[in-house]
This record gives structure tokens, sequence and C-alpha cells, in this order.
């Protein structure tokens, strides 16, 4: 029979989010002792939301779904959900715990908004069923708009050799200026004042994607990411040596590649500013695992011409791992983390830098006073992190004589960007590049 017969109604998709909001009606019918968790890894960071991570988390709850009569469900934005009988709180925890270290890059997993846990939410079914539910009917209706946009949308192409060659044609032609990002670190005193010790520059992945290849996911296949990184590597220095900021920074810090440290570009940004601004130059703990003597190599490089080297990307579970004396490196950034406040792990990270000693170490992500006075408590001195980047704003503001003309959220961006709309629509861009001092925290 011709489908025809029974008219042209195309046949409804069936997502998991179909199959969760069908339980949930279930479970409405018998709520007692009855939980529910819901995982919002649609929330990481695109790098972070690769699909090998959502795998592995996915498969650490499937121990709690034989334990507790449970179900699961992985939706299509990535988030997970899980339905389980008379499960102890504590081992819902023990498995959010893990999952937090399996993501501790990503700020998800220790930023709060007003108090709220932005990684993962609980529900207990008995109390907080309408709740749950209604949560359920909107993961159901965005998947349905989802399926529909994805309907019209061009595939996005992962990358590969043939894309990279346009990617990298891309690069040649494109102002990539407006997708660098800067953010202050600040080093406290013993005087209770703060001043910024170096400005960190990077780019904005997200936006990368968006003007470079908004039809390949650039992120996809890591070696030969790792390959367009050198080449952006290259003009980053050539944007910051010619970015005519009104006061040049007292050092810059960049993320680079070994092979980078090797180039002609690298030595004519070195040139640029010495005698202005020192030079910091950050990087990542697996980039010098694949290549441990060209790391040595470029840290004594580095260290000859006056220069500093900062091991990026710590944790305190990395730090277990690794001695990160060895790698003699003037500082050591690790990523807060509210996790970092437990007793046990303040101890274990005493035990791990106790050799390197607090005053080497760079206290990232810092979105909280939380853990800013933390830092301080263990002797720590330079932050990295949005709450002190609201602080500069505040401050600056208060000292803006065009401070009328902006919000805090406005400056705060300004202070973001080198270049683009929100720096040209800034009534006062001096003190943007001036980064006043402040107090510290007591």
């Amino acid at each position: 029979m011709n489908a025809t017969a029974f008219g042209d109604k195309p046949q409804e998709i069936v997502t998991s989010e179909n199959l969760l909001y069908d339980a949930a009606e279930r479970v409405g019918r018998i709520r007692e002792g009855r939980q529910a968790l819901h995982l919002h890894l649609s929330r990481l960071l695109p790098p972070n939301r690769e699909e090998a991570k959502i795998r592995i988390a996915f498969r650490m709850f499937e121990t709690m779904v034989d334990m507790f009569r449970g179900q699961m469900f992985l939706l299509t934005n990535n988030d997970i959900m899980l339905i389980c009988k008379d499960a102890r709180l504590a081992d819902l925890d023990a498995i959010v715990y893990k999952l937090r270290a399996l993501f501790s890059k990503d700020p998800l997993t220790y930023a709060e908004v007003d108090g709220e846990d932005r990684f993962v939410t609980f529900y207990d079914l008995e109390s907080e069923y309408d709740s749950f539910f209604a949560v359920c009917a909107q993961l159901l209706n965005e998947a349905k708009k989802r399926v529909v946009q994805n309907r019209n949308a061009a595939p996005v192409q992962p990358l590969d050799a043939r894309n990279l060659t346009k990617v990298l044609e891309r690069i040649g032609v494109t102002d990539i200026a407006g997708v660098v990002r800067r953010q202050p670190c600040v080093r406290f005193s013993e005087k209770q004042t703060a001043e910024v010790a170096f400005q960190e520059f990077y780019m904005s992945i997200m936006d990368l994607q968006k003007i470079l290849a908004p039809d390949v996911n650039i992120l996809a296949n890591r070696w030969l990411f790792q390959h367009l990184s050198q080449v952006l590597d290259l003009r980053v220095l050539s944007v910051l040596q010619d970015a005519g900021f009104r006061k040049t920074p007292t050092a810059f810090s960049v993320n680079l590649n070994m092979a980078t440290i090797e180039t002609q570009m690298f030595r004519q940004f070195e040139a640029a500013i010495r005698g202005k601004a020192g030079l910091v130059v950050e990087f990542q703990l697996v980039d010098i695992f694949n290549n441990l003597d060209g790391f040595f190599r470029a840290r004594d490089y580095l260290r000859a011409r006056g220069h500093k080297t900062v091991l990026d990307g710590m944790s305190p579970i990395t730090l277990q791992f690794m001695d990160a004396e060895r790698y003699d490196c003037d500082y050591v950034k690790i990523n807060w983390s509210q996790d970092m406040a437990d007793d046990v792990v303040t101890a274990e990270l005493h035990h791990a830098l106790g050799p390197l000693g607090f005053q080497r170490v760079i206290l990232a992500r810092c979105d909280t006073e939380t853990s800013i006075t933390w830092g301080l408590n263990q002797g720590i001195h330079y932050f990295q992190g949005r709450f002190l980047d609201s602080m500069v704003a505040a401050v600056t503001m208060a000292q803006c004589d065009k401070a009328s003309a902006c919000t805090l959220v406005q400056c705060n961006q300004r202070h973001g960007v080198i270049s683009g709309r929100l720096r040209v629509d800034c009534g006062n861009n001096d003190m943007l590049d001036t980064f006043p001092p402040l107090k510290a925290l007591r």
C-alpha cells in the first residue's frame, strides 16, 4: 500500500527525550522512594563535550541502574538523566564526584550561580515530581526543535586532511584579532594590595569555529588540530605585535606549542617587546608528554633569555600522578574546583606541591570569592578567574569618567577583547589597557 494512503504526515523521530518523558509519566503514578539525577553536560564548553568523555560518563552510571532498579537516558543534547529507587544520596554523590574529576577543567564543575550547582540537579520525586516533570517536558520540546533545525542545517564535517587545507587558507585571509581574548593574572601582596602581574592572551575556540570553519569541527582530530594550532600561534603573535595597546602590558602570557618557540615569528615578537614587557609562555601537560625533550629545550631557551614558563592546566588529580617539580617551570597553574576546599584534598595538594612551594602556584578559574580566600590561606599569591575580572571592571568603572555610559557587564567584556566593536564602543580606551590596582581580600 502506498504511504500516501495514510496522508503525507512524516513519521516522528523518537529521541531519548521521548523515552524519558514516557518514563517520567509512569513514575508519576508511583513516586515513593524514587529519585532523579540530571547531569547538565550540555552546559560544558564545546571542547569538553567530546563523545568519548560523554560515553565514559554514561557508563559510570551503569552500576547505579542495576543497583537501584534505575533507568538512564543519554539525551540528544548530551545531558544524562537517571531515575532510580531507594538510592542513597551518598552513593549518588560518589558518582558525581568522579564525574566532576572527569570534567575538572570545565568551569561548570566548580562554578555556582546564586548558590545553585550548575553541573547536577537532584530531585526527590516524592516532593519534587512536578518540577522534574516540567524539566522533562522542556527537554522534549527542545529536542523536537533540534530535530527540525538539524534537518535544515548543513552537515558539520570532522576535521580531516582535505578540509584542513581549506581552514588554513581561511586563516591566511581572516583577521583573527577579533577572536583573541585576554585575562589578567592578579598578584596579591602581603600589604593587602593586588596588581596585574601579566595578561594572558588566548583564542576563543567557539568564535574561531564560527568565523573560520562553521561547517568543520576543528576539534574532531587532535593531531590535525595540533598542526592547526601551530599556524594559529604565529597569527596570534603577529596580532599582539600589531595590537596598538594604549598601555603595553607589564608582561604578555601566551600558550604556545614547543615548535613555535623556534620560529622566526616568535623571534620577531620577542624583539618587539624586549625592554618594554616581560614574556610568560604556558605549556599544556599533554603537549609536554608528547615531546618531553622539546619541552626541556624550549624551557631552557626561554629561561636563558629572561622569560618565564608555566606548567598549565593542573588539578589535584593530575598532581597525584606526576611530579610538578620535575618540569622546573617558574609557575604551576592549578584550576580551582570546590573539592579543593576539602581538608583531605588540601592536605594532598600540600604534599604534592610542598617541594615546589605555593608561592609559585597560579590558581586559575577563580569564579567566586571562596576560591580566592582559600588560595590566600594556602600562601598562593597569583590568581585568575571571572571573579577577579569583575573586580577589575568594578574598580575601573569607579575611576572612569565615562562609566555612566556602561554597565559592569559591558566593562568586563571590553577588558576581555583587544579589538572589535566592543572596544570601539568604549568611551575610555586608555583605561581598558591600564588595569588599575585592587585591594586584596581580607
